[in-house]
């Protein structure tokens, strides 16, 4: 742990739960003071919070459905009225539902992408000019393998983190030179809600079919966005990083 706190503030989207909520409690285990969004889970957002407060880490929950501007607005009232920036975005928010694609509806269709890429337009737009004027910043997308493959049985989700890989090479322009854009594109991940599907026989196959034969797990997620928001890297944006194992290929 490095809890030496820095000066950079961290807003990490959809991080009461998940991936999300790991990297809330990474940063904050390693100096960041730490946004916490949520949308519904609110008891589980203070959870984090109090985990993070018992290491002598500095967070703030904030309630804000990031696909809708006018939260995205009023939570960037409440960083900027709690910390007087904001320095690191990582658009983590996002759903995925499997169905067939001749399953999927309008109605399905517009939700996910209104979760999934909306946000991520919506929280870049209103977040990326704070640092722009600060001459520093970084925001990382969470994109998928799905997105890279076509997840056939999530193309709706699948069509949604292929277009932030595509929004994040156009996000990397507008915040040149100062305000470095990236994405990440995991593949199987061990949380909560897959452990106990990798360990049936159909995960089982599945995980054969990665290179490593194995699952990632929360740290290698965290660590690849550790790097991307370091002060010491400085030359890195407009791409998206592969941490699947090597499932892709």
């Amino acid at each position: 742990m490095n809890l030496e706190l820095n000066s950079r503030v961290a807003l990490i989207t959809g991080s009461s739960r998940g991936i999300g909520r790991a990297l809330a409690i990474g940063y904050a285990k390693n100096g960041y003071k730490v946004v916490v969004n949520y949308n519904h889970s609110e008891k589980e957002a203070n959870e984090v919070i109090s985990q993070i407060q018992e290491f002598g880490g500095v967070a703030i929950a904030c309630k804000a459905d990031v696909s809708e501007r006018k939260d995205v607005i009023k939570l960037k009232e409440v960083i900027l009225k709690e910390f007087g920036k904001l320095d690191i975005l990582i658009n983590n928010a996002g759903i995925n539902r499997q169905k067939s694609f001749w399953e999927i509806d309008d109605e399905e269709w517009d939700y996910l992408m209104k979760v999934n890429l909306k946000s991520v337009y919506i929280c870049s737009q209103e977040f990326m000019p704070l640092m722009i004027e600060n001459k520093w910043g970084r925001i990382i997308n969470m994109s998928s393998v799905s997105g890279e493959y076509g997840g056939p049985k999530t193309l709706h989700y699948a069509a949604s983190k292929g277009a932030i890989i595509s929004l994040t090479k156009g996000l990397a322009r507008y915040g040149a030179p100062h305000v470095l854009v990236n994405a990440i594109a995991p593949g199987i991940i061990k949380t909560e809600m897959t452990e106990k599907e990798l360990e049936g026989k159909s995960g089982q196959e599945y995980l054969e079919k990665i290179l490593l034969k194995k699952a990632g797990n929360m740290n290698d997620i965290l660590e690849t966005c550790l790097y991307l928001s370091s002060e010491n890297q400085n030359y890195t944006t407009g791409h998206t990083i592969r941490v699947n194992g090597g499932l892709y290929i």
